[in-house]
């Protein structure tokens, strides 16, 4: 009896293949992914010319975050995150779009003063992602 009763309550976790990668808020997955928080902060220590407030991601999340989509590149499933600086969202925001695992980053970023920048070499179908 007991084994049956193990089988129905595991069965649920069987069904689900796969988590969604839209909803998803940027400080939150950040704050407890290890994989996402490392491959973003790794992209951009040591590079000049970004705003304070996106080397603050991880440490000091004062930004607007909006929920992630996920789009799919070239198959893959991939996960894009838009977020802006508090009253100067038309002038200074990022978009970032993660692999699935979150072990790969790419890094978009519009600054009025300091101009766009763009981190980890995404190829032409994810640099549409990231400058649309």
């Amino acid at each position: 009896m007991f084994g049956l009763v193990a089988t129905l309550v595991a069965a649920p976790v069987h069904a689900q293949t796969s988590t969604s990668l839209a909803g998803n808020y940027l400080p939150s997955v950040l704050a407890t992914s290890p994989a996402h928080r490392d491959s973003l902060m790794e992209m951009i220590k040591g590079k000049p010319g970004l705003p304070f407030w996106v080397r603050a991601l991880v440490r000091q999340p004062r930004y607007v975050a909006l929920a992630s989509e996920e789009v799919k590149v070239k198959d893959k499933r991939m996960q894009l995150f838009r977020a802006c600086e508090p009253r100067t969202c038309e002038t200074s925001f990022i978009r970032v779009l993660y692999s699935e695992d979150g072990k790969r980053a790419l890094l978009y970023v519009s600054d009025a003063e300091l101009g766009i920048k763009i981190f980890g070499d995404p190829g032409p179908e994810e640099l549409f992602f990231l400058t649309r």
